[in-house]
């Protein structure tokens, strides 16, 4: 019952949610094509969700084009800055001032209004609103528990996000999602699903008055 009422959350929830981002979908699509005409607007990414299955999930391209579709070590490497891609991986895959994003993609990653085409993955039944963060199979190779991880669906937002993903390492995130996993309850989804909206809204604002300021 559990897992039915998850999905009617995912399908009602996310439908509403969809319905009512789709001006912003608007918005954000046309100033990446401005920003960065030569590349396109999404970005299709490889993950593995439930039982190890590969999906691909949608994203708001951040990346500046000449680096799109690269691995982080590839588009380092094409920079000319190599020793990057170390970093990146040993600070739990984040990288302060990441050369490759674009300006608009600083401000979309800092607010996670790049996950937005992810709604329709969670309409698909690909993946979930809420659960653990859809990892590809790098992350997976450093992770010592993923059967457990996988056990559920990937989700558009997850306990990690709005707990300060940004300032955490990886094996912090991989902590919040073991909790999750292990103590999942319907309310625990509304919970975060609310907070997830808050903090949305938070980094926007904050974000987007650095830029006018």
């Amino acid at each position: 019952w559990g897992r039915i009422l998850k999905r009617l959350t995912d399908i009602v929830l996310g439908g509403v949610l969809l319905v009512l981002s789709l001006p912003l979908w608007v918005i954000v699509a046309t100033v990446i094509k401005l920003s960065d005409p030569s590349g396109p607007v999404f970005y299709k990414a490889k993950r593995m969700s439930r039982f190890g299955t590969p999906i691909y999930v949608y994203k708001f391209r951040t990346i500046k084009q000449a680096y799109n579709n690269m691995s982080p070590e590839e588009g380092f490497t094409k920079m000319g800055k190599p020793e990057l891609a170390k970093k990146y991986r040993a600070s739990g895959d984040q990288l302060l001032g990441d050369p490759r994003i674009t300006t608009i993609g600083r401000l979309l990653r800092a607010a996670s209004l790049d996950e937005l085409p992810q709604l329709w993955n969670v309409l698909h039944g690909e993946i979930s609103l809420v659960g653990p963060r859809a990892l590809d199979t790098y992350e997976l190779d450093q992770y010592d528990k993923k059967n457990l991880i996988l056990s559920v669906k990937s989700g558009l937002t997850s306990l990690a996000l709005v707990s300060g993903r940004h300032a955490m390492s990886f094996e912090e995130r991989r902590k919040l999602d073991l909790y999750y996993v292990q103590n999942w309850s319907f309310w625990l989804d509304i919970v975060i699903i609310t907070k997830t909206i808050r903090v949305v809204i938070e980094r926007l604002f904050r974000r987007g008055a650095r830029y006018v300021s």
